[in-house]
């Protein structure tokens, strides 16, 4: 599969004299902040104020289960209609529902079911946006840039992680969850505006039957399929995630009570440490810009984050796993930004949403089965460190086998 030329895309030499991606630059950051915002103040006020700790599992699922049912078709969605309605739709949306949370809250009557119904509709619109966010990147930026837009992007999002829950939480403790949740709103509401303001230049769109829909669906499968390089990357994916991601957002919690009996607080600097780790990494990686040898970079980093999550398992002291878990961070970061630009530089456009909602599926949407397989070993008495030990030796394994076995991925530029 031969690269192509970037589409439509302006070839300038800095993406911060491009207005379409300084346009989603801000959107990307209001979108970011504010989701952080709902999700920390919803699970907060589930916990300090509802006193149901443990339904806030149903929440997760509510929002996982839509999120992964509709991410199998929302790649198909992005590259039939415009992706900057996709997105302009599904933040406005966003917006306000969480006005009419804000009403909600003055009128009484809010239960945790409110918030399961909330999770559920975010998680759809979630799958859609995801989809076209990633498809829409090298459309607008020349392809010696995707990297480094891809780490700007990368980098807004940690810097939401580490800094919204902070900020949401000054807003409760001064403005209470009306306060909050109304600046959830605004932000999303401008963020829309902001996608809204973007000029891409159009593509062809086959806007046809239903049955069309279908066949372009199963295209995108196929043309995954037939690239041993697109199928090796997504395979990869799977196994981060599986093995390594999943039993690290699950797992984490209980490693810090059962491993390093730690506080809430213990808990907190483990996830800033994460944060800041992928934030390093995105700014490394943008600042460097790195086009060439891609693909040995995010294999070499895959193998490497299965090393410190490996020395994670194996810490009992804090400031240890604080730093082992920054440098799995900083390795995340070092494997997913060059792997995303290296498949949106090589796929074609008519393809692209396609692949990148593949690409989400086998990220943020089998997330879920990966709680539910470190659930069913955790019930059987494996203590977690033990988990997180076994799949991050998988993940080496399966690194090292790729590295050596397929030239074509470590020469992908």
């Amino acid at each position: 599969m031969e690269a192509k030329e970037v589409w439509g895309a302006e070839a300038k030499p800095s993406v911060f004299q491009n207005k379409n991606f300084l346009l989603l630059w801000g959107a990307a950051l209001l979108s970011s902040f504010g989701i952080s915002f709902f999700l920390f103040s919803q699970s907060w006020y589930v916990v300090n104020v509802l006193g149901l700790e443990a339904s806030l599992g149903l929440i997760y699922v509510a929002s996982s289960i839509p999120r992964l049912v509709f991410m199998v078709i929302s790649g198909t969605v992005a590259d039939r209609f415009s992706k900057t309605k996709i997105m302009f739709l599904s933040d406005m949306i966003r917006g306000l529902l969480l006005i009419g949370l804000v009403i909600w809250f003055f009128t009484g009557g809010i239960t945790v079911w409110t918030f399961v119904g909330f999770a559920f509709f975010f998680g759809i619109l979630d799958a859609f946006f995801w989809a076209a966010e990633g498809a829409i990147v090298p459309t607008i930026i020349h392809r010696d840039n995707l990297t480094r837009g891809n780490s700007i992007i990368q980098m807004t999002n940690q810097t939401s992680f580490i800094l919204a829950p902070m900020l949401a939480g000054v807003m409760i403790a001064f403005g209470g969850y009306e306060v909050v949740f109304g600046m959830t709103a605004v932000m999303l509401l401008l963020a829309s505006v902001l996608v809204f303001l973007m000029r891409v230049p159009a593509t062809n769109k086959d806007g046809g039957n239903e049955q069309k829909f279908w066949e372009s669906f199963k295209e995108g499968f196929g043309y995954v399929r037939q690239s041993r390089v697109l199928t090796l990357l997504l395979l990869t994916t799977v196994f981060m995630n599986l093995f390594l991601v999943g039993p690290m957002t699950m797992g984490l919690p209980l490693f810090v009570k059962t491993i390093l009996q730690g506080s809430a607080l213990d808990f907190s600097l483990l996830e800033a440490g994460l944060a800041g780790g992928m934030l390093i990494g995105s700014v490394v990686i943008g600042v460097m810009n790195i086009n060439q040898k891609r693909g040995k970079i995010a294999i070499v980093a895959v193998f490497m984050a299965g090393i410190m999550f490996a020395g994670l398992s194996l810490t009992t002291v804090m400031w240890m796993s604080i730093t082992m878990l920054g440098l799995f961070g900083l390795t995340l970061s070092f494997s997913n930004i060059p792997a995303i630009s290296a498949i949106q530089s090589m796929v074609e456009e008519t393809m692209i949403g396609r692949v990148m909602g593949l690409l989400s599926l086998a990220s943020m949407g089998l997330i879920p089965v990966s709680y539910a397989l470190t659930s069913i070993v955790l019930s059987y008495g494996v203590p977690i460190n033990t988990i997180m030990l076994s799949g991050s030796l998988l993940v080496v394994l399966y690194a090292s086998f790729v590295f050596v076995r397929f030239k074509e991925l470590r020469e992908l530029n």
